[in-house]
């Protein structure tokens, strides 16, 4: 097929069609840059880079965090009341704060915002077994160029 054989409107939906493909493969591809590859452990709870797509290796698709809590003591449930149980709802509300907390945020303003079991941080406060920390001393990475 010869390249005046394709209409104009054909020629030109294709040429939007190439472009978008392309800042979509570079929008996924600058995601998975800035995607950090290494697990944390925070407390009982690990986080971890996924691969939605083929993972050869090489993520071919969109790479995000995601989090899982394990019980490390061969238990099946921490028991309300429990020094297990409040350390774990620690590492939750923690881990939440890591997806919550900005450059914007300051002190504990992430505590209203986030919940775990029906109660938001700031109720969980109220728990005198609670400890958490404010949104600079929370890990959050940034996605500004300038730095």
């Amino acid at each position: 097929m010869d390249r005046d054989e394709i209409p104009e409107g054909l020629r030109k939906n294709l040429l939007f069609a190439g472009i978008s493909l392309i800042i979509v493969v570079g929008l996924v591809g600058a995601n998975n840059l800035v995607t950090p590859q290494e697990s944390v452990e925070v407390g009982y709870t690990e986080v971890h880079t996924e691969c939605a797509g083929l993972d050869l290796g090489v993520c071919l698709g969109v790479q995000h965090r995601d989090h899982e809590t394990f019980n490390y003591d061969n238990y099946t449930r921490a028991e309300e009341g429990t020094e297990d149980f409040y350390r774990r709802v620690e590492s939750e509300l923690m881990i939440r704060a890591y997806n919550t907390c900005d450059q914007e945020m300051e002190g504990m303003e992430w505590t209203d915002d986030v919940e775990y079991r029906n109660q938001t941080a700031t109720e969980w406060l109220e728990n005198d077994n609670i400890d958490l920390l404010p949104c600079e001393q929370a890990f959050h990475r940034s996605v500004d160029a300038s730095e």
